[in-house]
C-alpha cells in the first residue's frame, strides 16, 4: 500500500489590517461552498450527524486548502472519501505548479512510481492531470478582495501577533476546530510554549531564542503544566499516525514548517513531544530513529522514562554533551532511519548546543542531589564530587533561612542580603551559580596563551570574585524574566535587567550586582567547609574550626583527629599604595579539589562553544550589534568602553564582511590527534605540553638546613621554590588544558564546526569561543582541521613539507632545503604515524619548536600519502601556515621606506630567509663581550651571563617581535626574566636572575634601536601626536585603512564605593571625562600597528574569498589548504603592496590636523627609497 500526503496551495500574504465584515462574509461563503463532503478524506464531526470512525476535519476555503490526512490508495486506486463515486487511476503523483502564481506555496507529496501524472496547483482549484479525466474541485464566486489578503488558518502559537484585527480573525477561524483539540493542549500552545514554533524556521532573532530557553527551562523545572506526554502521543496515533513511517511524516511536516497541513491536535500534540524531548531529555525529535518510534507506538510510556530517554540519549550522541551523532548510532551512518538531514535540524541542534553550556552545571546538581535524597545513594558518588555539591547544599539551606527569617536585615552587608531574600530565585540555582563562578575563576582561568598562566597564583581579586557571581546571576534572572509571558515584575525590570547583562557601563546596575555577589560571596566563605586531618591546620584554623565548624574526632579520618574547616580564604594585601583583598582555595581544599575530567567539567561549563552552523551574519550598526550565535549576544568590536564604538555613525559592513567570511570557514576535530591526546592523558606521560597527574614532589627542607653551606643552602630552597610554583601552575594548566579536551570530545563526530569571530578596536579579529579556536595553542591547533579537504595537486605536496619543517624549527632555511631535511626523515616519520607513543618516535615529535602536535598531525599526512603513493589526488585537510617574518617591524619598515629594516624582515628579496632575531642578537653579543673586558658592575654581570651561556636566539626574540608594539623598559625586563628562568631558573635565584634581566634587556633595546633607526623615528613621531592630543584631553582615534574607526578607550574611570560585610568593594562603574594619558600615549604605537597588520589580514582574506579559496588568520599568521598556498602567496604579497601604497602617514597626519583645529604638528619623518613592489618577488616575505 503506497502512502500520499498532498498539501496543495497555502497561499499566504499578511496583513496589517483587514475589514471585519469581509471576514463573516468570507466565513459564510467558505462553510456553503465547502461542506464536509466535498473534502477528501474529511468527514464532519460525529456532532453533525455523521457517524464515522475517521478523524473530524473540514476544508476552508480557496485559501485555505486543508488535506491534512494521508490518502491511502489500494490496487493503484486513489480513494476519495466518503462521497464520491469515482475513483481516479493513480499509480503515481507529482506536483507540478501553476506558472502563474507568485505567491509562497508549501507543497508536499510522498509516492512514487515510474510514470507520474501530474497536479497542476492553480489559487482556486485543484486538479489531478491523469486517465480518466481528472476530478476538480469547483472554484467559489468571486469574492470582493479585502484591502490586503490574509493568509490561511494559524493558530496564535504560528503568528504570536498582537492586532486586534488578528486577534478577531484567529478566534474566528479557530472556533471551526475548536472541538477536535484538546483543551489541556490547546492551553499550553497559547499560553505556555509560545515560541517553540520559531525552532521550525530557518532563521530567528536572538530574542526569540531568548524566550524559548526560558520556557523550555520552565518547563523542565516543572513551572508550568504540561499536558501529559502520553496522552498528548496518543492523540497523535489516534489521528491515524500509527506506524513509525506516518509519524515520521508528521515530524518531517511540522519541522519544515507545514503545519497548515495537520491537522490542530496533531500539531499541538506533536509541538509538546518535541517540547518534552527537549526539555526533559535534550533530544532532537528528527533524530529519533525508526524502531524508536516504533517502540513508542506500542509503548508511549516510554516517552516519561528517564531512564529510555537517557539510553537514547546515549545511543545517539555518545558520551557528548550536546546533541551531536555518534558514528555508531543508526542516524550517522546513511540509512536514513532518522530526519537528521532536514535543513532545519542544524539550526535546532545548535540551539540547543547553546542552552546546554548554560544549564550543565545546574543540571548535574540538581540530578545528583535527587540521587542522595530520593534513592539513598549518596555515599556512591566519589569524594571529590561531594565535595562542591555538599557546598552548595549548606550555601542552598544557608540562602533558605534567610528567607525565613522574619522582620528586617540590619547590619553590614545587609543591603546584599535583602536582595537575595527578596529575588525570584530558587536557592539551589542561586547557589550552584556562586559555586560554578568561584570555582571557574579559581580553577579554570579563561586565558589563551600559556603564557597567561605564568602570572596565576591561584588567588582571585575579591572585587573581581563578586562582580562575576553578582552579573552571573543577574543574567539567569534576565533570562528568567524575557519574552511576552513575562508578567511578575514588569517591563522596567526586565529593562533594567537588559543594562545590568549588557551595558558595563550603567552605574547602578553595576553597584547592583557589586551587593548582590558580594553577599553570595560571603555566604560561600562562611558555609564551604571540607573535613581535614586537624594535623593540616594552624592553631588559628583550628580555632575557627571548633568555633564555627562541627568538629568529627576519629571516624571520617579512619582514626585521625579531623575538623571541618573553611575551605576558602580571604587575605587583604598591600599593592601598588592600596589594599587589595584576595579570595583563595586553601591549600588543603585544594588537594580535596584536584577532581577528574568528568567530574570537572560537571561545573566548569564554558558559555560560548562552537557553533555547528553557520554563525548569523553581523549587522555591527544595529542597536546592539547582531550577529554570531543564535542566542548568545556578543559584542561587535571587544572594548571596554562600547559608547566610543562609533558604530552607529558610520559603516563597518566591510569589516563586517570579513567576519562573517571567517567564520563561514568550517573545521572539524582531528580525531586522530584527539586519540594519541587521550592516550597520553591516560598514561600520564606529560609530555606535548599535557600536563601530569600528579604534583611534583616537593623536596624537603631539614630542620638543620640552616647549618648547610650557603650554596647547598641556596640550592635547596631554590629547588623547593621551582617545585611549589610548579605546583601552583598545575593547579590552572590541567583544568583549562581539560575544557579544551572536553569540547573537542563534544564535537569530536560533527561533520562541520565554526567559529564566530569579532574584532577588538584596532581590527584585530579573534574567536568567539574562548578554549577551542585555532587561535589558541599548539593543542587546540593540533585538535583542529578543515572540514573540506582538497586533493593536494602539483604543489600542495611540497608546501606540506615545508609546513612541517616550519614547525620542527626549521623556518630559517630555505625552501628547498626544509623539503630535503622533511624527506631525509622519511624512515622516522613513518614509524612515528605508525607508532606515535613509542619511546622512539616521542623524541622525535612532542619537542618541536613551534608545535608538537600540528606536527604529529603533519606527521600522520605524509605518511598516508606515501603509503598510497598519491602525491597529488590526496585529499588534505590540514592548514599549511604561512607566518610573517616579525610582521610588525615588516609594517614600520614599508611605513618608513626603510631599506635597510626591510631587508632584515625579509620585504626584500633574497636567497636565504633573513632571521632579524639573530641579527640583533650578534648586535647584542659584541656589547656583552666590550662590559665584559671591563672591572665595573656591568662588566660583573657580562661575564656571568657568558659563563651562564644564554646568550641565545630565543632570549632575545620576544622583546624584538613586541617592539614595534610599544613594550616599555619593564615589559622588556619581563620577557628576558622568563627566558632566563626557563634556561637557568634551577641554577639561579630569583633575585639575580631579575639583575641579569634588567641589564640584558637594556642591551636588547639599544641594539634594536640601531637596526630600525626610521621605525623609531616614526614611534617618537606617534609619541608628540599624542601628547598634543593628551593636552586636549582628547582619545587618540584614526580610521584604519579598511574603514574601522579605532578609538584607544582608555580614560580615567569613575568609581563607586560598596562597603560589603568582609571589606569595601572600589568598583570601575564607567568613564569619566578625562583621558588617561599615560595608557594613551603608550598605547598609540602598537594600536596603531594592529591596526594596519588587521587591515593586511583582511584584505588578504577578501582577496581569498574573491578566488574561492579558504583562508584563516591569526593576526600574521595566514593560513589554507596545502593546493591553494601558491595562490595565497600572491594574495599576500598584492594585499601589503595595495595597503602600503596610501599614503598612510600623511592621510593620519591630516586628519589629526584637522582634528587639532589647526594646532601645531610636525610632519611626520621623511621615508626612504624602498620599492615596494620588491615584496612580491621575496620568496620569504611570508613563509
Amino acid at each position: 500500500m503506497a502512502v500520499l500526503e498532498m498539501a496543495a496551495l497555502v497561499w499566504r500574504n499578511h496583513a496589517a489590517r483587514a475589514r471585519h465584515s469581509w471576514q463573516h462574509a468570507r466565513q459564510r461563503d467558505l462553510i456553503q461552498r465547502y461542506p464536509p463532503e466535498l473534502s477528501p478524506n474529511v468527514i464532519a464531526d460525529s456532532t453533525d450527524g455523521h457517524n464515522t470512525s475517521a478523524p473530524s476535519k473540514a476544508c476552508h476555503g480557496p485559501q485555505d486548502p486543508w488535506i491534512a490526512e494521508p490518502l491511502h490508495t489500494a490496487s493503484g486506486q486513489l480513494q476519495l472519501e466518503p462521497n464520491d463515486p469515482k475513483g481516479v487511476a493513480a499509480p503515481d503523483l507529482r506536483i507540478k505548479e501553476a506558472p502563474s502564481l507568485s505567491t509562497p506555496r508549501v507543497l508536499l507529496i510522498t509516492q512514487t512510481s515510474k510514470e507520474a501524472p501530474e497536479i497542476a496547483v492553480q489559487p482556486h482549484s485543484i486538479s489531478i492531470s491523469a486517465e480518466p479525466p481528472p476530478f476538480e474541485i469547483p472554484p467559489p464566486p468571486e469574492i470582493p478582495p479585502p484591502p490586503e489578503m490574509i493568509g490561511p488558518v494559524e493558530t496564535k502559537l504560528l503568528l504570536n501577533q498582537t492586532s486586534d484585527v488578528n486577534k478577531a480573525r484567529q478566534h474566528t477561524l479557530r472556533s471551526l476546530h475548536a472541538r477536535s483539540i484538546p483543551e489541556a493542549i490547546k492551553g499550553v500552545l497559547q499560553k505556555q510554549l509560545p515560541s517553540l514554533p520559531s525552532l521550525r524556521v530557518s532563521d530567528g532573532c536572538p530574542q526569540a531564542m531568548e524566550t524559548l530557553h526560558k520556557e523550555l527551562m520552565l518547563l523542565h523545572e516543572g513551572s508550568v503544566d504540561m499536558p501529559c506526554i502520553v496522552d498528548a502521543y496518543k492523540s497523535i496515533l489516534a489521528a491515524g499516525y500509527s506506524t513509525p513511517e506516518l509519524l515520521r511524516v508528521v515530524i518531517s511536516s511540522y519541522l519544515n514548517g507545514s503545519s497548515e497541513m495537520l491537522r490542530p491536535d496533531v500539531f499541538a500534540a506533536i509541538v509538546a513531544v518535541d517540547a518534552h524531548l527537549l526539555a526533559k531529555g535534550r533530544l532532537l525529535l528528527e533524530d529519533v530513529p525508526l524502531d524508536v518510534l516504533d517502540c513508542w507506538c506500542r509503548e508511549p510510556a516510554c516517552l516519561t522514562d528517564e531512564a529510555h530517554l537517557s539510553e537514547l540519549r546515549a545511543r545517539l550522541y555518545g558520551k557528548s554533551q550536546f546533541p551531536i551523532h555518534h558514528p555508531t548510532s543508526q542516524c550517522n551512518s546513511g540509512s536514513g532511519d532518522c530526519q537528521s538531514s532536514l535543513p532545519v535540524t542544524q539550526r535546532r541542534r545548535q540551539f540547543v548546543i547553546e542552552r546546554e553550556a548554560h544549564l550543565t552545571a545546574i543540571k548535574e546538581y540538581l540530578a545528583f542531589q535527587r540521587q542522595m535524597t530520593e534513592k539513598g545513594e549518596g555515599g556512591m558518588l566519589s569524594q571529590r564530587t561531594r565535595v562542591w555539591m555538599q557546598w552548595a547544599t549548606a550555601l542552598s539551606d544557608s540562602i533558605r533561612n534567610l528567607r525565613n527569617t522574619q522582620g528586617s536585615i540590619r547590619g553590614l552587608g545587609a543591603l546584599g542580603y535583602r536582595m537575595i531574600r527578596d529575588l525570584e530565585m530558587d536557592s539551589d540555582l542561586l547557589s550552584v551559580i556562586t559555586c560554578q563562578t568561584a570555582l571557574n575563576l579559581l580553577l579554570a582561568p579563561s586565558v589563551r596563551r600559556k603564557d597567561d598562566l605564568k602570572g596565576f597564583d591561584g588567588r582571585v581579586p575579591f572585587v573581581t570574585l563578586v562582580v562575576a557571581v553578582g552579573e552571573a546571576v543577574e543574567l539567569e534572572q534576565y533570562f528568567r524574566e524575557v519574552g511576552p509571558t513575562s508578567h511578575s515584575r514588569g517591563v522596567s525590570h526586565n529593562q533594567r535587567m537588559r543594562r545590568a547583562v549588557y551595558d558595563a557601563d550603567d552605574a547602578e546596575c553595576r553597584r547592583h550586582a557589586v551587593v548582590l555577589g558580594a553577599a553570595l560571596v560571603d555566604l560561600l566563605l562562611e558555609h564551604a567547609c571540607v573535613e581535614v586531618d586537624r594535623s593540616l591546620l594552624s592553631s588559628e584554623e583550628i580555632n575557627a574550626a571548633s568555633n564555627e565548624c562541627v568538629m568529627n574526632f576519629g571516624q571520617a579520618g579512619k582514626g585521625k583527629r579531623t575538623a571541618k574547616a573553611k575551605a576558602f580564604g580571604h587575605d587583604l594585601q598591600w599593592s601598588d599604595g592600596k589594599t587589595v583583598g584576595y579570595v583563595r582555595l586553601k591549600s588543603y581544599a585544594r588537594d580535596v579539589m584536584e577532581l577528574g575530567p568528568e567530574e570537572l567539567m560537571r561545573f566548569l561549563a564554558p558559555k560560548y562553544q562552537p557553533m555547528v552552523v553557520q554563525p548569523r551574519p553581523w549587522r555591527p550598526s544595529a542597536v546592539p550589534p547582531e550577529g554570531g550565535f543564535l542566542m548568545h549576544r556578543v559584542p561587535f568590536i571587544r572594548t571596554t568602553n562600547k559608547k566610543m564604538t562609533c558604530l552607529e555613525v558610520y559603516n563597518a559592513q566591510r569589516v563586517a564582511h570579513v567576519m562573517d567570511f571567517l567564520g563561514q570557514m568550517p573545521w572539524k576535530i582531528n580525531g586522530r590527534i584527539l586519540e594519541v591526546m587521550l592516550e597520553v592523558q591516560r598514561q600520564d606521560l606529560a609530555i606535548a605540553e599535557v600536563p601530569p597527574k600528579l604534583n611534583p614532589e616537593l623536596p624537603r627542607i631539614p630542620e638543620n638546613a640552616a647549618e648547610f653551606p650557603p650554596h647547598e643552602r641556596e640550592a635547596l630552597l631554590l629547588s623547593r621554590h621551582n617545585a611549589e610554583k610548579r605546583c601552583m601552575e598545575l593547579v590552572s594548566e590541567r583544568p583549562t588544558f581539560q575544557l579544551k579536551l572536553q569540547a573537542a570530545c563534544n564535537f569530536e563526530h560533527a561533520d562541520r564546526i565554526y567559529f564566530p569571530h569579532n574584532v577588538d578596536f584596532r581590527g584585530r579579529t579573534y574567536p568567539i569561543s574562548p578554549h577551542l579556536n585555532h587561535i589558541s595553542d599548539d593543542i587546540c591547533r593540533g585538535l583542529l582541521s578543515f572540514a573540506e579537504p582538497k586533493p593536494l595537486g602539483k604543489e600542495g605536496f611540497f608546501w606540506l613539507k615545508v609546513s612541517l619543517a616550519n614547525l620542527l624549527g626549521k623556518d630559517k632555511l630555505p625552501f628547498d632545503e626544509r623539503v630535503a631535511f622533511v624527506d631525509a626523515s622519511r624512515d622516522w616519520i613513518m614509524e612515528v604515524a605508525k607508532d606515535p607513543l613509542a619511546p622512539q618516535s616521542i623524541k622525535h615529535w612532542a619537542k618541536a619548536d613551534d608545535g608538537p602536535w600540528q606536527a604529529l598531525a603533519r606527521c600522520f599526512e605524509l605518511a598516508e600519502i606515501w603509503r598510497t603513493g598519491d602525491e597529488e589526488g590526496f585529499q588534505s585537510c590540514l592548514p599549511v601556515h604561512l607566518d610573517g617574518s616579525c610582521n610588525g617591524l615588516q609594517h614600520y619598515a614599508a611605513l618608513g621606506r626603510d631599506q635597510i629594516g626591510a631587508m632584515a624582515v625579509n620585504l626584500l628579496p633574497s636567497d636565504r630567509p633573513q632571521d632579524v632575531y639573530t641579527i640583533v642578537l650578534g648586535i647584542v653579543k659584541g656589547k656583552v663581550q666590550h662590559d665584559a673586558r671591563t672591572g665595573n658592575t656591568e662588566g660583573t654581570l657580562a661575564r656571568r651571563l657568558e659563563e651562564l651561556n644564554v646568550l641565545q636566539r630565543k632570549v632575545v626574540k620576544q622583546t624584538i617581535m613586541t617592539i614595534c608594539y610599544g613594550v616599555t623598559t619593564v615589559g622588556a625586563k619581563q620577557q628576558v626574566q622568563g627566558q632566563l628562568e626557563s634556561l637557568v631558573g634551577d641554577q639561579v635565584g630569583p633575585e639575580e636572575l631579575s639583575i641579569l634581566a634588567s641589564y640584558l634587556s637594556k642591551l636588547v633595546l639599544k641594539s634594536i634601536d640601531e637596526v630600525f633607526e626610521r621605525a623609531m623615528a616614526i614611534k617618537a613621531w606617534f609619541d608628540k601626536a599624542t601628547q598634543i592630543l593628551n593636552q586636549l584631553q582628547m582619545p587618540t582615534a584614526w580610521f584604519s585603512p579598511i574603514g574601522l574607526a579605532c578609538v584607544q578607550p582608555y580614560k580615567k574611570v569613575r568609581k563607586v564605593e560598596c562597603q560589603t560585610k568582609r571589606q569595601k568593594v572600589t568598583i570601575a562603574t564607567e568613564d569619566g571625562p578625562r583621558v588617561d594619558k599615560a595608557k594613551q600615549r603608550m598605547g598609540f604605537p602598537p594600536n596603531f600597528i594592529h591596526s594596519l597588520d588587521a587591515t593586511h589580514m583582511m584584505m588578504t582574506a577578501e582577496g581569498c574569498q574573491r578566488e574561492g579559496i579558504g583562508f584563516a588568520g591569526v593576526h600574521d599568521s595566514f593560513w589554507t589548504h596545502a593546493c591553494d598556498v601558491p595562490a595565497l602567496n600572491r594574495i599576500i604579497r598584492s594585499a601589503f603592496i595595495e595597503l602600503h601604497s596610501q599614503p598612510i602617514l600623511q592621510d593620519l597626519y591630516e586628519d589629526l590636523h584637522v582634528r587639532l583645529g589647526g594646532l601645531e604638528l610636525l610632519a611626520p619623518p621623511a621615508q626612504g627609497q624602498l620599492d615596494l613592489t620588491e615584496v612580491s618577488k621575496s620568496l620569504y616575505f611570508f613563509s
